[in-house]
């Protein structure tokens, strides 16, 4: 059967119209929607017959486990699947829950590195998620902080969400393993050393743990313990494993949490905690009065003189997630993705270098309507974490030349939106 080739238009099983895209990988695409009896704006995502190189029957069966994973865990601290179903080629897709919120990657990214009272709050948070998790027999593989994302909930109340099931392993039975013999998958800074090694060890509760301490150890110094490409990576494993002690490499911060981070990341998973309420435990132990309250949706701060707080206030902003590209004086173009807009400007992530104080041009997608649009914009600051091993994210701070009407006008409606209810039709 001919493959049906889905964009941002079109229509989706009768139902969903596709208004704009949220992301694009080797293993597919995730797409704004707009269910069209309701009007809910959701989140879609499907394998895309156009993949280069993927083994495409192998993507849909992944996709397929990611939605009942999905639905049989079931917690606040992770993305809701509202619907899926299988297109009239056989493609799967799923519908989820839509979160306009801040990758806790881009937080670090802009703040270089997060307040241990705020870090030990996600990271607590995480622990709850990862439980449900794991008691509904499912190991995600892939946590990290560009699959966490800080959102507000309907009582102003901050809450950490866990997302992108795409790998992960979800035993039911009767069902066939998915992984391809010698396939590794996840992201080599966040693998324990038996992930990355490939020892034969049985993928259990542990892989995510460790993950989660890495995270929670970036959280704080704005690095991770290993850093570079898959081979870079694990040889440092191999070699050495986490750092000697990562006592040395967290001295401002409580002894007894520099030893929960150490104990996360040994390299021996039997020296690791073993279950999330184990660690969160150790976590409530080594800091006394730890919230799981965070307060990390405001703006980013900015190099003095650039941005004013009465500057903030007459263009407040919402985090604002789609793909961006920034086209500089010299032509080249810098792809990544905005994390939040206002009327003034916009925040920008990307791997590119990228220097302040020059004009460019930004192209991305319009909030409420998904219309592609190209902006002018000065980059007023770039802020990369000065940590030895931080992997390489710039954030971008852009403020907009003379934007058009329907520029300010689509960004205004849509900020305002995000300061109330949430989205709506």
């Amino acid at each position: 059967m001919t493959a049906i080739l889905l964009d941002v238009g079109d229509v989706l099983d009768g139902r969903y119209q596709l208004l704009r895209d949220l992301g694009r990988g080797a293993a597919g695409a995730v797409f704004e929607a707009r269910h069209l009896f309701t009007g809910r704006i959701v989140a879609v995502k499907m394998v895309m017959p156009q993949s280069r190189g993927a083994n495409i029957p192998e993507l849909r069966a992944r996709l397929q486990r990611e939605g009942r994973a999905l639905a049989a865990i079931r917690h606040p601290g992770v993305v809701d699947v509202l619907d899926g179903g299988v297109t009239l080629d056989g493609s799967p897709f799923i519908v989820m829950e839509m979160l306009e919120g801040r990758t806790l990657e881009g937080l670090i990214a802009a703040r270089t590195r997060l307040p241990v009272p705020a870090s030990v709050a996600v990271a607590l948070q995480l622990c709850d998620a990862l439980e449900a998790v794991h008691r509904a027999g499912v190991v995600h593989r892939d946590v990290k902080p560009s699959n966490i994302v800080i959102v507000k909930a309907t009582e102003g109340r901050e809450v950490v969400r866990l997302v992108d099931f795409g790998v992960a392993r979800f035993e039911q039975p009767g069902e066939d393993k998915l992984t391809s013999q010698g396939a590794v998958l996840g992201t080599p800074a966040y693998m324990p050393p038996e992930q990355l090694l490939q020892h034969g060890d049985p993928v259990d509760a542990t892989f995510d743990l460790y993950a989660l301490g890495v995270t929670l150890y970036e959280c704080i110094t704005g690095a991770t313990p290993h850093q570079g490409n898959f081979a870079q990576v694990l040889l440092s494993v191999a070699r050495e494993g986490p750092p000697s002690s990562v006592r040395t490499s967290l001295p401002e911060i409580a002894p007894a949490l520099a030893a929960v981070v150490d104990r996360s990341i040994a390299k021996s998973r039997t020296d690791r905690y073993q279950t999330a309420r184990e660690l969160a435990a150790a976590i409530e132990e080594a800091v006394p009065g730890a919230t799981r309250n965070t307060a990390l949706l405001g703006p980013p701060p900015a190099p003095k003189g650039v941005l004013t707080g009465e500057q903030r206030r007459r263009t407040p902003r919402a985090p604002y997630n789609t793909p961006a590209r920034l086209v500089l004086r010299d032509g080249k173009a810098i792809d990544g993705r905005t994390e939040d807009v206002s009327e003034s400007g916009a925040l920008v992530l990307s791997f590119a270098d990228c220097e302040p104080s020059q004009r460019v041009g930004l192209r991305f997608a319009l909030p409420m309507d998904g219309k592609i649009v190209g902006v002018e914009a000065d980059v007023r600051w770039v802020r990369a974490s000065d940590q030895p091993g931080s992997h390489g994210m710039r954030a971008i701070g852009l403020e907009f030349v003379q934007p058009p009407a329907e520029v300010r006008a689509s960004i205004a409606r849509y900020v305002q939106l995000m300061s109330g209810q949430g989205r709506a039709a």
